[in-house]
């Protein structure tokens, strides 16, 4: 008999009419680990305490909001009082030695032990449930709930409160909140599927052989591609020297520098960098004053208009605007047989989360637990998942503080409940993998991150796509670009501006990216973020190959969803912060009306490009929704 239904024989009606009741008293038993019965007696005890009124026996008492958050609140203090007593009882009995704090002692015993209890972690994976939840210590009411391996670490306090959060599946955002959310399942036919290819594939190679040369070049090549853009757009455009002095304005086009030592670069210490074949690389101290707005980074792309008095400073009048990325598109045959023979007219639906995905006191992941309970329930046809998975900045990590090889933490709680979902619905999910620069999990320490290279002992199920970090793929005919590193962050730190055209800052920080062409445009970044390295020699692999209609950029900063420049830009933030949730994103993607498809479909003409051609208009029909865990 499973928890829900032993939950209804003992509750009665109390919980079988309320779902939303029901699904609090689940969480009770996994976070507390206590039976049906237990909770039941406890709640018997709680209600007949907090009213007065007489009641018969048989009575159900309705389990309202106001006695549901009452009665969490009573049940937090009582166990957490057994369990700091329990504490204390085995502090004293370490008392011997002035530095064994319960912590220490547990640690102690379980790598000291004798030599036929060094494969712990194993047995403890292997162990009979019958053995595991009738030993003496699964019955006390303060462990962890179950699951299908027995946890080796206790459950921290953080964990409680983040199984009693209060708001929980609260939306937080919604984009075009006018377009509906899809109800009904996926189907399960063979037609009803998505196609998922790679845009830019990253293979394995050796970094940090990089040489100055090579960098140089790269960086060189980037102003020079630029200027070739430029010109295509704006033929009679001719490029000259900024630090050549001139009595009339030119226009140049070179690479935003500071010569700041330290701190953050502003206004004074603008710099414009030059390529070597237009300008010899030499760099030249730019005047903005005379600009009524601007907005600039390090490493961005400019094409300036101004003069150079002096040649020593050049006076800038004119920041022009760089040509757009040309929009995806596809042939209307194409978004037909995409939207109304493989998925049968149905909206997509996606959910999008990022990492880290476990409190930062222990390595239980239970935001990953509470995520999944959301997929088990909304059956999306795919799961997005960024890194960090297991991140070397936790504390424990980092500490050395582990009873376990961090694939085998990745396979015990990430792909066991995959594997789950997958089993409980086959073909159904696609499950794509984003890395990320602080996953101990991976190998390569710089961007471009290649794919994960040892599944087997990542344990993933089938139907998982594992992607390069920065990723560029297309679901259908819909193309995504992805950048797990804190891009925004990064952006956030070493933007210059004064007066912008846009005002909202986080639509202005996702426009770089769209405008210079490239998922991670600053150079060099911000020494202070680990997660800012790249491999110039590898820098073309994250050159945005067409405009993407879906940018995701997981970052610190508050979540958001917005279309920037019809591109739809979300920032799902992190699913744990510290010790508490955080929020993951749902997409839900419409498909073009069927009979404006039909009549572009009978109107093509294989002769002319723009009918042979259609916009995908995913800012149109894509709805996002920011919600906590």
């Amino acid at each position: 008999m499973n928890q829900e239904q032993a939950l209804i024989d003992v509750f009665g009606n109390t919980l079988a009419a309320n779902p939303s009741a029901l699904r609090e008293c689940l969480n009770l038993l996994r976070i507390y680990r206590i039976e049906p019965e237990t909770l039941h007696s406890k709640w018997e005890a709680y209600i007949m305490n907090s009213t007065s009124a007489n009641r018969d026996e048989d009575d159900d008492v309705s389990m309202t909001t106001a006695h549901l958050e009452g009665f969490k609140n009573s049940l937090r203090r009582t166990l957490e009082l057994k369990s700091q007593q329990g504490y204390q009882q085995q502090a004293q009995s370490t008392s011997g030695s002035s530095f064994a704090t319960p912590k220490r002692a547990q640690l102690k015993s379980r790598f000291q032990g004798s030599a036929s209890q060094a494969p712990r972690v194993h047995h403890d994976m292997e162990m009979d449930h019958h053995d595991q939840y009738n030993s003496p210590e699964s019955m006390s009411s303060t462990r962890m709930p179950t699951s299908p391996y027995k946890s080796l670490v206790q459950p921290s306090p953080s964990s409680k409160q983040f199984a009693l959060r209060r708001n929980m599946s609260e939306t937080e955002e919604v984009l075009n909140k006018d377009l509906k959310l899809r109800s009904e399942a996926p189907r399960t036919v063979s037609e009803y599927r998505n196609v998922i290819n790679l845009v830019v594939a990253v293979k394995p190679y050796r970094y940090m052989f990089e040489k100055i040369k090579d960098k140089g070049e790269a960086l060189d090549d980037r102003i020079e591609a630029f200027a070739e853009l430029y010109r295509k757009s704006y033929p009679d455009t001719e490029f000259l020297n900024p630090a050549y002095p001139s009595q009339s304005v030119v226009t140049v086009v070179g690479r935003i520098c500071s010569d700041a030592n330290e701190g953050k670069a502003n206004e004074q210490s603008l710099l414009l960098e030059t390529s070597r074949s237009l300008g010899g690389g030499a760099r030249v101290k730019l005047d903005v004053m005379e600009v009524q707005g601007y907005n600039f980074f390090p490493g961005q792309i400019v094409v300036l208009s101004g003069l150079n008095s002096h040649g020593s400073v050049f006076a800038v009048t004119r920041v022009h605007e760089l040509p757009s990325l040309p929009m995806a598109d596809a042939s209307p045959a194409d978004l037909e047989d995409f939207q109304y023979r493989k998925m049968a007219g149905q909206p997509i639906k996606m959910i999008v989360a990022a990492g880290p995905y476990t409190l930062s006191d222990n390595l239980l992941f239970e935001p990953f637990a509470a995520l999944m309970e959301h997929v088990n329930t909304e059956r999306p046809d795919v799961l997005l998942l960024m890194g960090p998975f297991i991140s070397s900045t936790h504390p424990l990590i980092a500490s050395g503080d582990v009873d376990m090889m961090p694939e085998a933490y990745f396979a015990k709680h990430i792909s066991a409940l995959l594997a789950k979902h997958q089993e409980r619905y086959p073909k159904e999910m696609h499950i794509l993998m984003v890395p990320s620069l602080q996953d101990v999990i991976h190998e390569t320490l710089v961007m471009p991150q290649p794919e994960f290279e040892h599944r087997r002992s990542l344990a993933l199920p089938a139907g998982t796509y594992c992607l390069p970090n920065p990723a560029q793929f297309t679901i259908n005919e819909m193309v995504f670009a992805v950048n797990t590193a804190d891009i925004l962050m990064h952006l956030n730190g070493d933007e210059i501006t004064r007066n912008p055209e846009r005002t909202d800052r986080m639509s202005r920080l996702s426009k770089y990216i769209i405008d210079q062409r490239n998922m991670h445009p600053v150079y060099p970044g911000l020494a202070s973020e680990p997660d800012c390295g790249v491999d110039f020699n590898q820098i073309d692999l994250m050159d945005l190959k067409v405009c993407p209609d879906v940018v995701i950029v997981p970052s610190k900063l508050k979540h958001f969803a917005k279309i920037v420049d019809n591109v739809v830009v979300v920032n799902p933030n992190q699913l744990s912060k510290m010790q508490a949730g955080g929020t993951f994103a749902k997409l839900t993607i419409h498909p073009l009306p069927e009979n404006a498809l039909s009549d572009a479909v009978m109107m093509m003409d294989e002769d002319d490009e723009q009918t042979m051609s259609t916009y995908h208009r995913v800012y149109e029909r894509c709805r996002v929704d920011i919600v906590r865990v």
